[in-house]
């Protein structure tokens, strides 16, 4: 063993390989992972130039095999081309495979035949070649530099490799990759540190040596010193690159615990909205104030909150940090997105590499014309959060796109904040549902007592006067008394019929039950209603699903209920204020455990749609009668486990929500009985 002096390099590449699976094993990174393999196959050629076993035909083609490839693991960590068009893989697979044959192949026949030699000029070619495409791939450097290097450097080689000097193509090859590492480790890490310059200085001065041992002959007694001293350079750039790895790691925490702070003030200012249930037209909650908190504490400086409507489209409800001819665009594309739209692009996007709990981005071209607003502001692309019910039914969206610094890179983590605020808004738009429907409940029950209370006192005594009135009305003498007689048994009937309404509001009348299907009931609601609706010009569309659940009610008055919603839909219509096209919409489907079907117009709307249910209270332009209609259907729909929910659209029109429970499975049924016999 001539060569002591490689001893101590070796001794600390074999610790600094052991470092290195250390980081590794800490974080499993593809870069990580090639600078691993490429020190291992370094100081596997150390160790075997040090034991003088590089001499014979096979431990020459290891070491030269693995100076070359931990030259190639080296390029490839830093490289973030890829190969191929389907099956995406690293270019150190295709660009090292004809340059381990050619290594192989010389190394064991440095004297090779003919054939032999036009075979392994084939493999340099190859190798060439897949340089050649390896630069003209994306990289970090500008393309002429990662074109020219290997060309040039490809062509040298080429022409050793035609005269039979391989051991000057392999040499020139390593200091070409040697380069091409350093400079990319510069344009990689893009700062002056430690150790991007301890790095990037070895791999350049470790390329020296081969280069100028290319050149001078190593007999040169000058020289031969000089390359011992450039061996070291493998020590020092394997030390540079795990000072790297350790810088890379401090900026991570650092930015880490950076994000850590900007997340708990995003929350913190998140905790602060005040998303109370208070009576409101859109459950109370104040979505403007929510989407100014976004953009003042989350990275994103544009934020919109989108609701489902009825018609399962979304709606603008609030927006911040976007200005009107944006927010005029917004508008119209959610009335042109609908559900299953939203979804299907949902699972695309979900695919992306972006993405973080139910938050993904969302592609918005194919929603884009072009020259529209969206087109000209270039509102492309946007985070999309889903604002879902507990059931899972989605209630809206929060969209958010343009980053307040363009140099931070968002990661999924910083998102979290926005989805426990979304969570937080759906949760208390739920709870506001169910307070509404709660209140209402007990209002109605507490006039529904009432009602009772005062129609049993007044029935009697209504009685009498309509007696006495009729009696009048039939012995006066007087054409006057008579005439006054009538007026009063007329208005005392009307106080009769609102008395009996009274009545079956407080407890209506049972009705047999039985199993409906959906489409039987709305073709024989239409065909009551469709040639009157026609004669009235009044568009008349009515949409379900001939595979709907059956639902258990009393037949007669579900058809009653929606004959009267149909009434005050028709009424609302005929506003005279109103100059647009009248129309009047009957669907059904399913949602959940429920059937719902909506009556929905184009009219003007409610003026309070909390109270739309409230005896006696004007609702809108109806045909109601004795202002009890919409109370005794809730009553009705109430006693049958359903519920009806008045609402408004966007931009106008009103509508009100019919939900039923369908009709239980046979499992169901057999259970409810077991337990009944219990």
């Amino acid at each position: 063993m001539d060569d002591y002096y490689r001893i101590p390099t070796l001794t600390l590449l074999t610790v600094l390989v052991a470092v290195f699976a250390a980081l590794y094993a800490r974080s499993r990174t593809h870069r990580r992972l090639l600078w691993l393999l490429g020190w291992t196959l370094a100081t596997i050629r150390v160790a075997l130039l040090a034991a003088d076993f590089a001499d014979n035909g096979i431990g020459r083609a290891v070491s030269q095999g693995a100076m070359m490839l931990s030259a190639v693991m080296f390029q490839g960590s830093l490289s973030p081309a890829l190969f191929g068009r389907r099956v995406k893989i690293s270019y150190v697979i295709p660009f090292s495979v004809p340059l381990l044959f050619f290594v192989i192949s010389t190394s064991l026949q440095p004297s090779p035949g003919r054939i032999l030699h036009w075979i392994d000029f084939l493999a340099a070619v190859g190798t060439v070649a897949v340089a050649i495409q390896w630069g003209w791939r994306r990289h970090l450097l500008p393309l002429w530099f990662t074109l020219s290097l290997p060309a040039l450097a490809g062509a040298l080689c080429l022409y050793f490799a035609y005269i039979g000097d391989y051991v000057t193509v392999l040499r020139l090859g390593h200091s070409a990759m040697s380069l091409m590492t350093g400079m990319l480790v510069l344009a990689a890490y893009r700062r002056l540190s430690p150790g991007v310059i301890f790095t990037a200085s070895g791999f350049f001065i470790w390329s020296l040596p081969l280069l100028l041992d290319s050149m001078v002959a190593n007999a040169d007694p000058v020289w031969t010193p000089a390359s011992r001293i450039f061996n070291l350079m493998k020590v020092i750039t394997a030390v540079g690159m795990i000072v790297l790895v350790l810088e890379d790691e401090a900026r991570e925490n650092e930015a880490a615990q950076t994000r850590d702070r900007r997340a708990r003030g995003e929350m913190e200012q998140y905790a602060r909205l005040d998303l109370s249930v208070e009576p409101h037209h859109d459950f109370g909650i104040q979505y403007s104030e929510v989407c100014a908190t976004i953009v003042e504490a989350s990275q994103f400086r544009q934020a919109a909150i989108f609701l489902l409507n009825i018609d399962r489209h979304l709606h603008l409800a609030a927006s911040s940090g976007i200005n009107v001819a944006l927010t005029a665009a917004l508008e119209v594309l959610g009335t042109g997105l609908s559900i299953e739209e939203i979804q299907r692009s949902w699972l695309r996007s979900k695919s992306a590499p972006m993405q973080s709990g139910s938050a993904a981005m969302l592609d918005l071209h194919p929603w884009i014309r072009s020259g529209d607003e969206l087109d000209l502001q270039n509102f492309s692309h946007a985070y999309i959060i889903p604002i879902n019910a507990r059931s899972g039914d989605l209630q809206g969206i929060l969209m958010l796109s343009g980053f307040k610094d363009e140099k931070d890179q968002l990661l999924p983590e910083d998102l979290l904040p926005l989805e426990l605020l979304v969570a937080r808004v759906a949760a208390s738009r739920e709870n506001s549902l169910l307070s509404r429907r709660i209140t209402r409940s007990e209002k109605l029950a507490g006039i529904g007592r009432l009602a009772g209370g005062v129609a049993h006192e007044l029935n009697n005594p209504l009685t009498v006067v309509m007696g006495y009135s009729e009696l009048i009305r039939e012995t006066a003498a007087e054409e006057r008394i008579r005439r006054d007689a009538g007026v009063i048994h007329t208005e005392s009937l009307r106080m009769k019929q609102i008395i009996e309404s009274l009545a079956r509001f407080w407890k209506p009348s049972p009705s047999p039950v039985t199993a409906l299907t959906i489409p039987e009931l709305l073709a024989d609601v239409e065909a009551q209603r469709r040639r009157e609706y026609e004669h009235r010009h009044i568009q008349f569309d009515v949409t379900f699903s001939e595979d709907l659940p059956r639902i258990v009610v009393s037949g007669d008055q579900m058809r009653q209920i929606l004959l009267k919603l149909l009434d005050i839909a028709a009424a609302a219509t005929e506003d005279p204020q109103i100059q647009r096209e009248k129309r009047i919409r009957m669907e059904a489907a399913l949602i959940g455990d429920r059937i719902q079907i909506v009556v929905s117009d184009s009219g003007p709307g409610y003026p309070n749609p909390d109270r739309a249910f409230d005896p006696f209270f004007a609702t809108r332009l109806s045909a109601e009668g004795p202002a009890l209609g919409l109370s005794l259907c809730y009553s009705i729909v109430r006693e049958q486990g359903g519920d009806m929910t008045a609402l408004n659209l966007q931009p106008f029109g009103g509508a009100v929500v019919l939900e039923m429970p369908i009709e239980p499975s046979d499992s169901d049924a057999e259970f409810s009985n077991d337990i009944a016999g219990y």
